[in-house]
């Protein structure tokens, strides 16, 4: 009896490399076309959610075990720590690859009604649809500005651009599934509590703005806000805190009217010494280099 080959196990990111692709941005990647296949093999998504649309042709997937045919028209979303087999691709398959990292969805996405779908993702709810002949469109003519913005060059906006063009992909996936029958919406108390907390940090914040003080807006103890997010997100309410602080420092740094003691200022920091030891612990440079960067 012959023996059966032994997979080979990759990690996202050392699957796409052997193929050739070049891994530039650790949130993100995108690809076109058609997708070759390593044999015997399989990838780790790791901390990355993954949407495909096969646009011509099909192509068979296993993931997780469980197998799929992907036909044209159909968008598959794979939720991360899935472990996906291509089995094979048929009638001269092509397609659409986005892979955003779970940072990236819980640092951008603060609309509950938009996480929603991606949370039953990971719950293994759903993970096929077909599209209709617009919502097809609709979602190439995304990718399309997705893929020139990359390839612009000389932008001084084109992460930020970026950025914004995958969040339009990702809402209108969401909202693809949400017509769906297949989407049940369901929210643990952990979720609604993490949701109500991440749209607290649509508004601006200041440094002093600790986790008591959200947990206390939302009528819950500092550890059962901390519990709740970290369960939800894989990250505490600090994290994202320190993120939006820096997001925010980042944008007024933009602003040349303003010094970095009136950014400081703003950013409630009492002393220009502790904002500038803060933003170079969160991106390994001091707000004026930064600034000179730009």
């Amino acid at each position: 009896m012959a023996n059966t080959p032994q997979k080979t196990n990759f990690t996202l990111q050392e699957a796409l490399i052997q193929l050739g692709y070049d891994w530039q941005e650790k949130d993100f990647f995108f690809c076109h076309g058609a997708f070759p296949i390593i044999e015997n093999s399989t990838a780790d998504m790791q901390n990355y959610l993954g949407i495909m649309l096969c646009t011509d042709g099909d192509i068979d997937v296993s993931i997780n075990e469980i197998d799929y045919n992907v036909k044209a028209s159909t968008l598959l979303i794979t939720h991360p720590s899935s472990i996906v087999h291509i089995v094979r691709s048929r009638s001269q398959y092509n397609g659409i690859l986005i892979f955003v990292a779970r940072d990236f969805l819980s640092k951008h996405i603060i609309n509950a009604q938009l996480v929603d779908p991606f949370r039953q993702v990971s719950k293994n709810h759903y993970t096929l649809a077909e599209l209709t002949r617009e919502e097809q469109k609709n979602f190439i003519d995304i990718y399309k500005l997705i893929y020139r913005k990359r390839e612009a060059k000389g932008s001084d906006l084109q992460l930020e651009a970026l950025h914004n063009l995958l969040l339009a992909a990702i809402c209108e996936v969401a909202e693809i599934f949400l017509k769906s029958n297949k989407v049940e919406i369901r929210s643990t108390r952990n979720e609604e509590i993490t949701d109500a907390f991440l749209n607290l940090l649509v508004q601006p914040i200041k440094i002093s703005n600790k986790t008591a003080y959200f947990a206390d807006q939302l009528n819950v103890s500092p550890k059962h806000l901390i519990h709740a997010v970290k369960t939800t997100t894989g990250k505490s309410p600090g994290v994202f805190i320190n993120e939006k602080i820096t997001d925010s420092a980042k944008l007024l740094l933009k602003d040349y009217s303003l010094n970095i003691s009136q950014i400081s200022e703003k950013l409630g920091f009492s002393e220009v010494s502790s904002f500038s030891s803060f933003f170079k612990k969160q991106t390994n440079l001091s707000p004026s280099l930064f600034r000179e960067q730009r």
